[in-house]
């Protein structure tokens, strides 16, 4: 991609450290977790410290967990992550190395494109990545960590994603995770018009599926969540009725269908809350879609109790990928297209302190000598004189302009030719203002 990102010359270092279902499994990743509040604490204390980490977003789904930094001792600050990850999950280094990837510079740039894109979801062209970079953008703590090139980033990234969507077909059928977990319920439970589903969670993927529930037909959805004005609001929506997840034991004999989608929640359902409400001899379909479960393994061992994890549901749904596979190519030029358009603007970052001071010295020497030809003159004569010296000054600057524009400051070419335009034009870009000489 070009001569890279340009970075380096600005002693930076763009990278990305995170898990996701590629390289480890659910249980490594439940081990793995840890709540965005902590992540954003530790990421606090790293930008507080001199010369470690300038802009940090970090990006949290059902299946990953990825932060990306700029930092000016990447290296150094990737071992401390590692650390504080180590003593928090209480994994060794080298279990956390081998359950997670770095990429750094411009394939950092590249794999949140292709990740925005659809291109590294368990389905190719998921929609709801995008919403889940687009909170991560939004995250009460990312004001604390982000900064300008950060800012740049993901939107940058959102627009690759959007464009890749609406110019291939890579996003048609299931268009996500939640919506092939449904299709999955649907083929084990049947026709849903008689069934009452309860969602725990009315985060992005609780919300989702009881749209999608909704839709389907459910006869009746119940929705529980840490705040009951969210649920309600959820339930206003579709049609159903909020509760407070306090109120989950009371709920369990009415549903026969339960969906765990409650972040940071492993006790919400437990073994003996299903075998006490088991005794009716009603099935119960359970589809957990949280990470960690909210309900645990071994209540698939309760009579008449059917589980189905986030596991199980990645494996079903890998069959699907072969529709998609087809668009991949076309997704994946446009994100090669993308990753160059933000290094351009990277590069932009460096040339255009010189490409302003030296348009600033030509301007100002073009005024400078039509306002002492101009001395002594009608008004009128006056003006067209400047008027006529902008102008030519303009059209004098626009092969400059282009060559310094175009400069790319990582490469030996790039740094020789605005080390040049800034000795030709006699400025100095560096103190934001040009340097005229006395003649």
């Amino acid at each position: 991609m070009g001569g890279g990102l340009g970075l380096k010359r600005m002693a930076l270092e763009l990278f990305v450290v995170g898990t996701s279902q590629s390289v480890a499994s659910v249980c490594v990743r439940e081990r793995m977790h840890v709540d965005l509040a902590e992540v954003y604490a530790g990421l606090a204390r790293l930008k507080a410290t001199p010369g470690m980490l300038e802009e940090a977003v970090a990006v949290a789904t059902c299946a990953r967990l990825e932060v990306y930094g700029l930092s000016r001792r990447p290296r150094r600050t990737l071992r401390v992550l590692r650390d504080l990850m180590s003593d928090r999950t209480g994994l060794s280094r080298e279990e956390l190395a081998a359950h997670s990837y770095v990429r750094w510079g411009d394939d950092a740039v590249r794999h949140l494109f292709r990740l925005a894109s659809g291109l590294d979801s368990v389905i190719y062209g998921e929609a709801q990545i995008m919403g889940q970079i687009r909170e991560a953008m939004m995250h009460p703590a990312t004001d604390t960590v982000a900064g300008s090139f950060t800012k740049r980033l993901f939107p940058s990234a959102l627009a690759a994603g959007k464009r890749g969507r609406s110019e291939t077909e890579i996003g048609r059928g299931a268009a996500s995770v939640a919506g092939a977990a449904l299709c999955l319920l649907e083929a084990e439970v049947g026709a849903l018009d008689s069934r009452t589903a309860l969602v725990l969670g009315a985060g992005e993927t609780g919300a989702l599926v009881a749209r999608l529930l909704h839709k389907a037909g459910v006869a009746r959805v119940m929705i529980a969540n840490r705040t009951l004005s969210r649920a309600e609001q959820l339930a206003a929506d579709t049609g159903g009725e909020g509760y407070t997840l306090d109120d989950v034991p009371g709920l369990l004999p009415q549903a026969d269908i339960l969906v765990g989608a409650v972040t940071g929640r492993d006790d919400l359902v437990t073994v003996d809350m299903m075998r006490a409400v088991s005794g009716d001899g009603q099935r119960r379909f359970l589809l957990d879609l949280a990470h960690p479960r909210n309900f645990p393994a071994d209540v698939q061992g309760v009579p008449g109790v059917w589980l189905m994890d986030l596991a199980q549901v990645f494996a079903r749904v890998e069959a699907t990928l072969h529709s998609r596979a087809a668009q991949v190519p076309r997704a994946e030029a446009i994100v090669d297209a993308e990753v160059e358009n933000f290094a351009l603007w990277v590069r932009s970052r460096e040339t255009a302190p010189v490409l302003r001071a030296v348009r600033e010295q030509v301007l100002a020497l073009a005024q400078e000598e039509a306002e002492r030809r101009a001395r002594g003159r009608p008004e009128a004569e006056r003006e067209e004189l400047l008027r006529f010296a902008r102008s030519l000054a303009r059209t004098l600057l626009h092969s400059p302009t282009v060559a310094i524009r175009d400069a790319d400051p990582a490469s030996p070419e790039g740094q020789w030719l605005l080390r040049t335009a800034a000795s030709l034009f006699g400025v100095r870009p560096e103190c934001g203002a040009a340097s005229r000489g006395a003649g």
